[in-house]
């Protein structure tokens, strides 16, 4: 058994603007958001408690889809990095960007470059080098009996838009991607910060191209989606070609939750092959863990057979 995590919009670095005409920009809206409202519920303390959880528990392998900051500032991504190192060992820790780590342009070398190592995919799988982070994407690890493919849907966007998109370049090399990996007995994991299902969120918030990536999921196939964006639990199903596969949201993780349908949680997926020799090649559980106001620790909260 290969035990997967998987957490989310962790929103976990300080928002400190020490020169006012960095706020000059869209980030203005999104510093006053968090001076009102949004600095209250994404707490340290939460993230304390769900470190402390996380190295407690057996997890192989640890996926994070996004929102490591909150505005993009450049003091954020050298504190992510930081926060990253925290999380584990660049081998054991992929990511992929959400739209508040591309919330405005940062030049690359004082923002994504920072943390590099998470998101590189293995020596022998990876394409040609580019100048652009994006053109990397899908990334591919493998770990075990799984592929971790990474999707980057982030992009900066105008004001009040928090969507994304992928392109139809990641998503030919996505197809390709897919494929090779159905002839090698491998589960393939998509991870992406933007939700995938029709319906998953209205159309300020949604991945513009989400239809066409449904149609790559199904030509090609997978074995579980996950994501993150939407701050909520959500488990869904595509069609693929082999059955149905299991598109997963987990919520924020660093939520205190003084709205209980959104406080942080993360999820752990026990995954092994099916020996029976029919039905889908691998059995894949979920267990959700979330924070609890009360102890200041996370503790078990759900618990689920998604496939097999």
């Amino acid at each position: 058994m290969f035990s997967l995590g998987h957490l989310s919009d962790l929103h976990a670095t300080p928002v400190v603007v020490r020169n006012p005409l960095q706020l000059l920009n869209k980030r203005f809206f999104g510093w006053l958001s968090w001076q009102i409202r949004r600095r209250h519920y994404h707490r340290t303390s939460v993230l304390d408690a769900l470190l402390e959880d996380l190295h407690r528990a057996p997890i192989d392998h640890l996926v994070v889809t996004g929102d490591l900051t909150n505005l993009s500032l450049v003091s954020e991504f050298s504190a992510a990095r930081e926060g990253l190192k925290r999380l584990g060992d660049a081998r054991d820790v992929s990511i992929v960007p959400g739209n508040h780590d591309a919330y405005v342009r940062v030049a690359r070398a004082r923002s994504w470059n920072l943390w590099s190592e998470y998101f590189e995919s293995d020596a022998v799988e990876s394409a040609a080098e580019t100048s652009d982070p994006r053109d990397r994407f899908p990334t591919l690890r493998i770990r075990g009996p799984l592929a971790v493919v990474g999707l980057c849907s982030a992009l900066p966007t105008r004001l009040f838009d928090a969507s994304g998109t992928l392109g139809d370049a990641q998503l030919d090399r996505l197809e390709r991607t897919l494929r090779g990996l159905a002839e090698r007995d491998l589960c393939r994991v998509i991870s992406i910060h933007h939700p995938v299902t029709v319906g998953a969120t209205h159309s300020r918030r949604w991945l513009r191209d989400a239809e066409s990536l449904r149609n790559v999921i199904t030509r090609a196939g997978a074995d579980l989606v996950v994501h993150g964006h939407n701050h909520r639990t959500l488990i869904e199903e595509l069609a693929g070609p082999d059955g149905a596969i299991p598109v997963v949201g987990v919520r924020s993780a660093s939520d205190f939750g003084q709205r209980p349908e959104r406080r942080a949680q993360y999820h752990i997926y026990e995954i092994e092959r099916n020996g029976a020799g029919d039905g889908p090649r691998f059995r894949i559980s979920l267990r959700i863990r979330g924070y609890d106001r009360d102890s200041g620790r996370f503790r078990a909260e759900d618990e689920r057979v998604l496939v097999g």
